[in-house]
């Protein structure tokens, strides 16, 4: 890709830097790390036509082998990185993988790795069950989905779809060589990849990593490296919110993976600056997104307009209501730097003309587009049902029970049938020191702010919610959850 190259070309970049809170690494420091790590390879007997599964976490050691796999043009699988690395290939790596790398951050002593011995932080290990098949096309980035909507899936891009990505997000959130941006979303899914970092770095912004981020670690973080952009989930947002006690000012602050009330972004402009929301995937990349130029209220209603080379469309919903008739539709994309294709575990292209058809990509989301273009997102299809004849948005839902006090956060999600349609199961998360509120309760105070087709016909309160690596709700495993309390509890009528 090289962004590499170009950056430090640029002498205004000099002092800038990336670190992870432990290692810190220049932009003029690369270029000699990238020498190292080639005489390394060439060592190893590594050609071109090698595939290597990177288990990649937000560290210094990380970030630098996946800077320098794409700089040189090698295909590359973006995996996890385990809690402990034993430099051995995990058991799931597909077979068209020919090596796995792991990185360490410290020697087998305790001791920081040097950064110019890539020996030390670089861990290289043979996948015995590799095909074997030498790759003849262009090299290839591989991701996984995040699974929170079914099954994982494997996304094929080139490398030359990933930079038109990277490009898009740099002119429309306007990133600068001057900013320092935080970067506590996970580099091993698109959005820290494609939306995140790599746009940070072909600017030559400082950048600090943040793996396993908290609230507190997040804030000490913070008060060490003073960011002015951050890429945060919504829930991050939400809990720094609730979190830190003074306000601080942010340049930009960039949320994606999930819904964003436009109470919260109007709350978090009020007190950390702007505020814009992302749309994307981890097959079409960023799709959309807000300006920091547009006006608040305008970015609070709608994600924003489509990226450069993206082209949107309604489709009627399979999800029967007469919201349809009101510009309502199933979401299908169109995007120049979009993806290749899903692949299968020994790298051959999987059939999946029914969500991917002559380039245009059914993103499984309930749309509106403004007549002056802007996109509204209203949830996934599956995040609605139809209820009394009725489109009911479970994000709906959730904003009209958040707003219960002492409700702290709240999500929805479809289990078994009920007399009006498809039944609703709501989790609650109290605030706290609250503990007078029941799922009775709740569910009583429901009644007075949603209609009766709107009413979840269970509410179930919990301690926390279970998230996905990439910071998303982990839908799934609430679904299998609600199947389980249903069947077991008491129902609440």
């Amino acid at each position: 890709m090289k962004f590499i190259t170009q950056v430090i070309n640029a002498s205004s970049y000099e002092s800038n830097l990336i670190t992870d809170g432990q290692l810190s690494c220049s932009y003029q420091e690369i270029i000699q790390i990238f020498v190292n790590i080639d005489k390394l390879f060439d060592k190893w007997g590594i050609g071109k036509e090698d595939c290597f599964a990177l288990a990649c976490d937000n560290s210094i050691p990380s970030a630098l082998v996946l800077l320098y796999l794409l700089e040189k043009d090698y295909s590359i699988l973006l995996l996890p990185k385990a809690v402990k690395s034993s430099g051995s290939p995990p058991q799931d790596l597909p077979q068209f993988c020919r090596y796995s790398l792991a990185t360490e951050t410290h020697t087998q002593d305790g001791n920081l790795v040097n950064l110019r011995e890539p020996l030390q932080f670089i861990q290289l290990a043979e996948n015995e069950k590799c095909l074997k098949v030498i790759q003849k096309t262009t090299q290839k980035l591989y991701l996984k989905t995040s699974g929170s909507t079914g099954t994982p899936k494997m996304v094929m891009h080139s490398h030359s779809q990933l930079r038109g990505n990277v490009l898009n997000c740099v002119q429309r959130l306007n990133l600068q060589s001057s900013d320092r941006v935080a970067i506590p979303v996970p580099l091993y899914h698109m959005y820290g990849l494609g939306a995140a970092f790599l746009p940070s770095v072909a600017v030559g912004a400082s950048i600090d990593l943040q793996k396993g981020a908290n609230l507190l670690r997040y804030l000490q973080r913070e008060q060490q490296f003073q960011p002015n952009v951050a890429f945060m989930t919504p829930i991050f947002s939400e809990t720094l919110l609730k979190g830190r006690r003074s306000n601080r000012e942010y340049k930009l602050t960039v949320a994606a993976g999930d819904t964003i009330t436009s109470d919260t972004l109007t709350n978090y402009e009020t007190r950390m600056g702007c505020l814009v929301k992302l749309y994307g995937s981890t097959e079409m990349g960023a799709i959309a997104a807000a300006s920091p130029d547009d006006p608040q209220a305008i970015r609070a209603q709608a994600v924003g307009k489509p990226m450069s080379g993206v082209q949107l469309r309604l489709v009627k919903s399979s999800v029967e209501s007469s919201q349809e008739q009101q510009g309502v539709g199933e979401l299908w994309c169109h995007h120049n730097y979009g993806f290749d294709g899903y692949v299968d575990n020994k790298g051959e292209a999987i059939n999946a003309t029914q969500d991917h058809q002559d380039g245009w990509f059914r993103t499984k989301d309930l749309a509106k587009i403004s007549t002056d273009g802007y996109l509204d997102v209203l949830g996934r299809c599956d995040h609605s049902v139809n209820r009394d004849g009725l489109l009911v948005f479970f994000a709906d839902v959730e904003k009209a029970i958040r707003k219960i006090a002492g409700i702290d956060t709240v999500v929805v999600v479809s289990q078994g049938k009920s007399q009006r349609g498809k039944g609703m199961v709501a989790y609650c998360v109290l605030a706290k020191g609250i503990d007078d509120l029941t799922e009775a309760t709740i569910r009583s105070a429901c009644f007075s702010t949603l209609p009766k087709r709107a009413i979840p016909d269970n509410i179930f309160l919990v301690d926390a919610l279970p998230l996905l690596p990439n910071g998303k709700i982990d839908r799934q495993k609430l679904v299998a959850m609600s199947n389980e309390k249903v069947s077991t509890s008491n129902l609440v009528r």
